[in-house]
């Protein structure tokens, strides 16, 4: 009886394990493209950003650096240019970017960087 349990059990975490793993990437445009649309994602209604960006209120159009590793973890985020925002809104958001993961991972020893502009003052509220 105790063996037909652990193997049930076994059995009903497989899926759950499968469902899990990220997608592995290797192709550098491939790569830079779903990079761009995770960070668009994010920002749509329902995504990581945008209800942080509404509740706290935050401001600006920035065009950020994010780097990433080969995981899909965020490495650094870098401000390459900010308008029409206060320094709170800057430094919130650049702390919400790094906190983000890319969705899929890639080839070990390898790490991206894209340029995204991000325009805060243009989401709906």
């Amino acid at each position: 009886m105790r063996t037909l349990l652990i193997t049930l059990f076994a059995l009903l975490l497989t899926p759950l394990a499968h469902a899990q793993k990220k997608e592995l990437l290797e192709d550098k445009e491939t790569i830079m493209a779903r990079a761009a649309a995770a960070l668009d994602s994010a920002m749509q209604p329902g995504g990581a950003l945008h209800s942080a960006v509404v509740k706290e209120n935050l401001t600006g159009r920035f065009v950020i650096q994010v780097s990433f590793r080969e995981k899909g973890d965020i490495s650094s985020v870098f401000v390459v240019s900010a308008e029409a925002h206060d320094q709170r809104s800057q430094n919130r958001f650049k702390d919400l970017v790094h906190q983000l993961e890319m969705p899929f991972k890639m080839p070990k020893g390898r790490q991206y960087r894209i340029e995204h502009t991000f325009d805060l003052n243009a989401i709906p509220r």
